[in-house]
């Protein structure tokens, strides 16, 4: 098979090799690296035009040809990073039996604008700073309905994400009905499990479920009691105060269930310290 040899018109490279050099000056553009800073040329172009990743024309959607130390690499653009970096931040959060947009809270949109929400801020923000370092509390957030709670703790989320941070914010009494439903089952362990080993458990809306003696001996009981050896935080939101919250777990009064829920709320003093939001607005974000 005869070998095929392509003509090149060396005056028109030559003037190719020097429109792409008077592109970039500051380089020494040859035959040899021109078609690449060519295409470095355009995607450049493309990125200053761009509105976002879904708008991009580079070969690589999301990142862009830069020469560095005498070779081309691949960079990311920003939009590219800021997807990465939501990405990973929403990893470090689990979610469970809540609406996705939860995980659209922002401590930047969170109300100061009571005494109750500048101790909540001022507590998360010691409690990241001095994370990993001190046995660090979480918080019994407490009041009224539609006051913001659920809010609040998803505000927290995604600031510990963003400290990477892990957390699991779960719906209380969804998740006790799950559990009941996967009692004998691999999904019971795994949700015990989670429980237990998560950074920061977060439950929302303790005192909504219906409790038993078999929830707060078998369940609930365990988990404080193991986080609490663990130092693993807790934070939880409730429409029930902690001077009533006893009472909730005692169930049917008698001495031994009494003193069953006061073990409880002893290891919930020791995860947390409490914070009444009452004084929040309605619908308070």
């Amino acid at each position: 098979m005869r070998k095929i040899e392509f003509q090149f018109d060396e005056e028109e490279v030559s003037k190719y090799v020097n429109q792409i050099q008077k592109l970039f000056p500051q380089y020494e553009v040859n035959v040899n690296n021109a078609n690449d800073f060519q295409v470095m040329h355009e995607e450049m172009d493309n990125c200053f035009k761009c509105n976002g990743l879904s708008f991009c024309n580079n070969t690589n959607p999301g990142f862009c040809t830069k020469y560095v130390n005498n070779e081309f690499i691949l960079t990311e653009c920003k939009y590219k990073k800021e997807l990465r970096v939501q990405n990973n931040k929403n990893s470090l959060i689990k979610t469970l039996y809540l609406p996705k947009n939860i995980l659209d809270a922002k401590l930047e949109d969170f109300d100061t604008d009571c005494d109750s929400r500048k101790k909540i801020y001022q507590q998360l923000v010691n409690f990241i700073n001095e994370y990993g370092q001190n046995k660090q509390k979480g918080l019994y957030l407490y009041g009224t309905f539609s006051i913001g709670k659920t809010y609040t703790l998803a505000c927290i989320a995604n600031e510990l994400a963003k400290n990477n941070i892990k957390s699991l914010l779960i719906y209380f009494p969804d998740l006790v009905s799950d559990l009941k439903n996967a009692l004998g089952t691999p999904r019971f362990e795994e949700l015990i499990n989670m429980l237990k080993s998560i950074d920061v458990l977060m439950l929302d809306d303790l005192g909504s479920e219906n409790m038993t003696p078999w929830l707060r001996d078998e369940i609930i009981g365990p988990i404080f009691n193991y986080r609490v050896l663990e130092e693993k935080p807790i934070f939880i939101s409730s429409n029930i105060s902690p001077s009533e919250i006893t009472n909730h777990f005692s169930i049917d009064k008698s001495p031994q269930s009494v003193m069953k829920a006061q073990r409880v709320v002893s290891r919930m003093n020791a995860l947390m310290g409490s914070i009444n939001m009452s004084d929040s607005k309605k619908y308070q974000r």
